[in-house]
């Protein structure tokens, strides 16, 4: 794959609709350890995927 940049741009996207998905569900009081769980994983590898956008790595 030559064009990494516009993979990991999705993939943060896609990390961060999940985060949002899981705090949305959180949220509506479907209160289960493992939304809670999935949710910070997913935030930190989006978070972790802009990281190494700006860093260019």
């Amino acid at each position: 794959m030559r064009d990494n940049r516009t993979f990991k741009i999705i993939l943060a996207i896609a990390c961060f609709g999940a985060a949002g998905l899981n705090a949305y569900r959180y949220a509506q009081g479907d209160e289960d350890i493992m939304n809670i769980v999935l949710g910070v994983l997913f935030l930190l590898a989006g978070i972790m995927y802009v990281y190494r956008l700006r860093k260019g790595i």
